[in-house]
């Protein structure tokens, strides 16, 4: 019996070919790569064209390498990606620039861009955090916990990786929570309309991340006045002229950001 199921999962399972295996393989090292270059240089221009030569390379290999099963497959395969590579690029770097438009949601990035273009960049808010604005910060917990809710809401067989995103917003909650605290900010740092929907959206998780934001924010306020250490950072690159490049305090990029 045990034979006939082995040999039943073997044949359900497409065995992967030498050739789709092969561009896997050079994926990864294309990958590597342009990695290893990207944090071997200190031009912002240069780390910028690496990011995207290296994923973009990664989305080509990669869906030519699915092809097996199809080109749908491998075209699923490719967007997959891509649209992860444009996501964290408008998330965590600086590296989504169109024109003279930076898209990101890290005001550190923003600065750095800044920078590397010359401009004196704009002095940091107190009210923000590490990588982005208040407003910014808030949507994206709206949409995590949405994401928490239907994780909770929508039928699933139990396994553990429908509560990947619902633990990871539980941990996340009193660490916001702490730091709002901390810099003695009002609640959700008058965000009011993401925080309610926040708020509705924890209804499904019996409102424990409320609940843990808010022991986070009583926590954070008996704690000595913190800034957090990105304000400390940026306030000590401005002292220190940034990273050394001339600026040029008279440009307004306002407009262009």
């Amino acid at each position: 019996m045990m034979n006939v199921l082995a040999a039943g999962a073997v044949r359900s399972v497409p065995m992967i070919p030498a050739w789709s295996a092969t561009l896997f393989v050079l994926a990864a090292l294309w990958w590597l790569g342009f990695f290893i270059a990207a944090i071997r240089t200190k031009e912002l221009r240069v780390e910028r064209r690496l990011y995207w030569l290296g994923y973009g390379g990664v989305a080509v290999l990669a869906g030519l390498g699915l092809c097996f099963r199809g080109w749908q497959t491998g075209a699923g395969g490719a967007g997959f990606v891509v649209a992860y590579t444009v996501l964290y690029a408008a998330l965590k770097t600086p590296y989504l620039k169109i024109g003279n438009r930076l898209i990101t949601a890290s005001d550190s990035d923003r600065r750095r861009d800044e920078r590397d273009c010359g401009i004196a960049p704009r002095r940091p808010a107190r009210e923000n955090y590490a990588t982005s604005s208040p407003a910014k910060m808030w949507w994206l917990l709206v949409f995590f916990s949405a994401m928490s809710a239907a994780s909770v809401l929508l039928p699933h067989d139990g396994d553990w990786r429908s509560w990947i995103v619902p633990v990871m917003y539980l941990v996340y909650a009193p660490f916001i929570g702490v730091l709002d605290g901390r810099g003695r900010f009002p609640v959700a740092r008058r965000q009011w309309v993401p925080a309610a929907l926040v708020g509705v959206a924890s209804v499904a998780l019996y409102g424990i991340p409320v609940v843990l934001y808010a022991a986070g924010y009583i926590v954070g306020r008996r704690l000595p006045v913190s800034y957090g250490w990105y304000y400390d950072k940026a306030v000590h690159q401005d002292e220190e002229g940034g990273d050394g490049v001339a600026t040029e305090p008279s440009r307004d990029v306002s407009r262009s950001r």
